[in-house]
């Protein structure tokens, strides 16, 4: 009955909605797809008698009102876990039914409200963050990717299948959802249906997790969280790098990695990887990424990409880790992406081609279904393929026909590697301004051939 009425929940909106029509005729696949995720959704919608939330503080910013909630959202192996919410609704609500959510780690959510309070802004929109997803630290002061390679450590060791971290952070979102639609109805005697779910790094993880389980989820932006169809993508960093990045060594401390292929190890993927749930992603979805972030290759997207479903956008920002630099570029492709959103406007269309030239340059193509502000290209240069460390630089491009498209030749360096993208600069309906991009592409892109 839960799984009926949220499909119920996201049909009517995309209805209502402009974004991608043909959304719809997806929709019923949302719930029949095969993927082994009964473990998953299984925690997910177990209910817990101890989730419980309560209001503790309200206060003005500027033209808004702060909701400060406190929440228990579960019991995971005998700990109680608890997260902060704060809830910024705008005097003026145009779009009553959705939320946007953002996912993040420690504190109680005071320094995300500049964030929250432009998004709710620009989309007249109630928003929202939830914290301490995961609670931490435990297990011997465990945290982050030490604490999430711990659990996947223990199930592995014990098969019980409550262990992965992801559930519980997963779950967390989920009674936070909960949370904000029940405080919102009590305090405003609105009705928020859909929620538009954002957050970074192993929160970016849960986001995509989030979206794959819960249909009231009709649009995700996970930031900096590049690493979906696993064994890909851990096989690809060990024949770029000759062994795996330095920022999953929690991971490969436990052998995780060198485990890829047990059976047990093969389920669990199929639990925590996105990429199994790629067919089930028909919503709008808005990846935001780092061109130098230390954590990834610079062309993972190449593993995953062209599997997800549109609609689909990804902005790299050059020159950025996995903090996304000042994150200025990113959070305004966040903020128009979302207003885009609540407002039912129509999406860019974002494509691009590659034509490898046997013994010229290769030719990148990008092309948009809107007008396009300025085209450019960012280009680095790498002695062993290694991009983490490499400065980006950039030109200008020519736009073509009616300013929806832009085409550039890349000259096969004679030694060593090239990275390049391209990227788009568009403006909003509303008038502002933010960026899109291509995937990056390497050349040559066979690492043998140097």
């Amino acid at each position: 009955m839960y799984l009926f009425k949220n499909i119920i929940i996201r049909y009517s909106w995309l209805v209502k909605s402009n974004i991608a029509f043909f959304i719809l005729i997806f929709v019923p696949i949302f719930f029949i797809t095969p993927v082994h995720s009964q473990a998953l959704e299984k925690y997910i919608h177990q209910k817990d008698t101890c989730f419980q939330w309560k209001c503790i503080e309200q206060k003005k910013m500027r033209d808004a009102t702060v909701s400060h909630l406190e929440m228990i959202s579960q019991t995971w192996q005998g700990l109680s876990w608890n997260h902060h919410l704060q809830v910024l609704r705008p005097n003026v609500v145009r779009h009553p039914e959705i939320v946007f959510l953002f996912v993040t780690g420690d504190g109680d959510g005071s320094r995300d409200l500049e964030l929250l309070y432009l998004i709710a802004q620009r989309a007249g929109a109630v928003s929202a963050v939830i914290t301490k997803i995961p609670n931490q630290p435990l297990f011997d002061n465990l945290k982050e990717d030490a604490l999430i390679a711990y659990t996947l450590d223990q199930y592995l060791k014990t098969e019980d299948e409550t262990w992965p971290l992801l559930f519980p952070m997963v779950k967390s979102v989920v009674y936070g959802m909960d949370a904000i639609q029940a405080f919102i109805r009590k305090e405003y005697h609105q009705k928020v249906d859909i929620f538009a779910v954002s957050g970074a790094s192993k929160r970016g993880w849960t986001a995509w997790l989030t979206g794959a389980v819960d249909s009231r989820v009709v649009a995700i932006a996970p930031m900096v969280i590049d690493m979906l169809n696993m064994k890909a993508q851990t096989g690809w960093a060990k024949k770029m790098y000759g062994r795996q990045s330095e920022q999953i060594s929690d991971y490969t401390n436990l052998n995780l990695v060198e485990r890829m292929d047990n059976p047990l190890m093969v389920k669990l993927r199929e639990w925590i990887d996105p990429y199994s749930y790629r067919q089930r992603y028909t919503m709008p979805k808005l990846l935001l990424l780092g061109t130098n972030d230390p954590y990834w290759v610079v062309d993972s997207l190449r593993h995953y990409w062209n599997d997800l479903p549109e609609p689909k956008l990804v902005y790299q920002t050059p020159n950025a880790g996995h903090n996304l630099g000042d994150g200025k570029d990113a959070l305004r492709t966040l903020a128009a992406w979302f207003q885009m959103i609540a407002d039912g406007q129509k999406l860019p269309k974002v494509e691009w081609q590659i034509k490898d030239g046997a013994d010229g340059p290769v030719r990148i193509t990008m092309r948009a279904d809107q007008p396009v502000k300025k085209f450019r290209l960012w280009t680095a240069l790498s002695d062993d393929r290694d991009f983490r460390n490499d400065t980006w630089s950039n030109c200008e491009l020519e736009t073509e026909k009616n300013h929806r498209q832009a085409s550039m030749d890349i000259a096969t360096p004679r030694t060593g590697f090239k990275a390049f993208f391209a990227e788009a600069e568009f403006v909003s309906p509303a008038g502002d301004t933010y960026k899109l991009s291509t995937q990056v592409q390497v050349v040559p892109d066979n690492i043998n051939k140097r």
